[in-house]
């Protein structure tokens, strides 16, 4: 709770059905009910993108590792429903939900993904941009041998554009995740890239009818704002843009709901106050 309101539900969770996270659904549910939060959606990743390191494309079931493909997602799917009917007499509304690596080729195959399994909050993120993993600092750190800091723009934003215009999602994850490491090694600059390139994306985000998530987690990785800033925030409220959830991107159980308290009087629209 913060100021007597209800914290708004974490719908960015990651349990260890994802390569990289920790804790189980009914680990997550359980710190879901001690922080307040009354909904949470999970969101395990699917990174099918035969590019990337094969840990990306692995998930696990029951600590086995396993690849991830459309069948080995029953597990996940099976548990979050589940879980959804033990904690639902408790008080926490459980959801199902998935975060997607966009890439291009994916169409075919998240299609049949979504064909198979009723997701209720998909998200389509932008995690490689141009054989770079933007979420890995040794990745990140071969990037300006690459290409300069406005062609690692321009593919940046070229890659969520395509990602918006593809239709498959509800919401584009961390928009500004770019930021994460490339500030190490192209400086602060990396914070504007945004101008003059912004407009394009928001156009395809509203032509698609979804929106954008706010995520926590940029406080977690030593950034003084969300994942994206307040100036790209506003900008998306001026633009008419919706911002349609708001995410702790947890990997750990006591990552649940982190800063949501801060966040939820900056992300008013999904909380809005009512004056009875």
């Amino acid at each position: 709770m913060y100021g007597g309101q209800p914290l708004p539900g974490d719908y960015h969770i990651h349990p260890d059905f994802s390569f990289d996270a920790s804790g189980s659904v009914d680990d997550f549910c359980r710190a879901a009910l001690n922080r307040g939060l009354t909904e949470i959606c999970f969101t395990t990743h699917y990174d099918a993108d035969p590019i990337i390191p094969e840990r990306h494309r692995n998930m696990k079931i029951g600590g086995e590792v396993v690849p991830v493909n459309i069948e080995n997602m029953k597990a996940y799917v099976d548990a979050v429903h589940e879980a959804h009917e033990r904690y639902y007499e408790m008080g926490l509304m459980v959801k199902c939900g998935i975060e997607v690596g966009y890439y291009d080729s994916c169409f075919d195959e998240i299609s049949r993904l979504f064909r198979t399994y009723d997701f209720v909050h998909k998200i389509g993120s932008v995690h490689i941009v141009d054989g770079i993993d933007i979420c890995n600092d040794a990745s990140m750190q071969k990037a300006p041998d690459k290409f300069s800091l406005e062609k690692f723009a321009d593919i940046c934003f070229e890659e969520l554009v395509k990602s918006a215009e593809c239709g498959l999602f509800d919401v584009l994850g961390h928009i500004d995740m770019y930021k994460k490491f490339a500030h190490k090694y192209y400086g602060e600059k990396v914070r504007e890239i945004h101008r003059g390139r912004i407009d394009r994306l928001f156009e395809a985000v509203k032509k698609n009818n979804i929106g954008i998530e706010v995520n926590t987690s940029a406080l977690r990785r030593g950034h003084t704002e969300y994942y994206p800033s307040m100036e790209i925030i506003n900008l998306a409220r001026n633009a008419g843009v919706r911002i349609l959830s708001i995410g702790s991107d947890a990997h750990r159980p006591e990552e649940v709901g982190y800063d949501f308290e801060a966040a939820s009087a900056a992300i008013y629209e999904l909380t809005p106050y009512c004056d009875e």
